[in-house]
């Protein structure tokens, strides 16, 4: 008899709590704990918390995933979160020592772009080191006139730097001269013959230009 009611009273519990998980009702939590839980933060925010606390950096190295804001419900950004590839080829010019060699392979594929086509067409780079940039102008009256608008190009080609990958490390900060431009005028012939010259002679001139 008392196993008969034991069974009947467990299909009855059964069929209680069966119902009470279809309405949405759920045991509620013990008013202690709810209390001690209120203020804590979660797991996963407690090495933030405690960094914060000590005043040490807050984010970890690991952590370059873009992540969800803060809460309790929400997990900060981890290290297993997906990346972006604008973000990883970002860091890989950076711990390669890319930057100053893509900022001037940009400069060098958009020099028409950037100084104008009347100026590409008299003007082409010669060479582009860390800092400096040769110019080969097509002769000495646009080597002349270049020379005299040379803080502009400066300036200019500073600014296109800047928007290039890793161009913040090469032209550095506001207000400085991070371009230092040489002009030349064309390349002409060589009149020397067997390593001997004319002395006094002002060898070859830009006849033609």
């Amino acid at each position: 008899m008392d196993q008969q009611v034991d069974a009947l009273a467990e299909r009855t519990l059964v069929r209680a709590q069966r119902l009470a998980w279809e309405s949405g009702q759920g045991r509620a939590p013990s008013r202690r704990g709810a209390e001690q839980d209120a203020g804590a933060p979660a797991p996963w925010d407690q090495r933030r918390e405690r960094a914060r606390a000590l005043g040490e950096d807050e984010e970890d190295p690991h952590d370059r995933g873009p992540g969800l804001p803060r809460g309790r419900d929400r997990p900060g950004p981890t290290r297993f979160d997906p990346r972006t590839g604008r973000r990883e080829l970002g860091r890989m010019v950076e711990d390669r020592g890319w930057g100053g060699k893509l900022a001037a392979a940009s400069v060098v594929a958009r020099w028409e772009e950037i100084v104008g086509p009347q100026i590409a067409e008299h003007c082409t780079i010669e060479s582009f080191e860390a800092g400096r940039i040769t110019l080969r102008a097509s002769s000495s009256s646009w080597a002349q006139q270049l020379r005299l608008i040379q803080p502009s190009l400066e300036a200019t080609v500073a600014q296109a730097m800047r928007g290039a990958p890793g161009a913040p490390r090469v032209a550095g900060a506001a207000g400085s001269r991070p371009i230092e431009m040489r002009i030349l005028g064309p390349a002409g012939p060589s009149w020397k013959r067997r390593g001997v010259g004319l002395r006094g002679a002002r060898g070859p001139r830009d006849t033609y230009g």
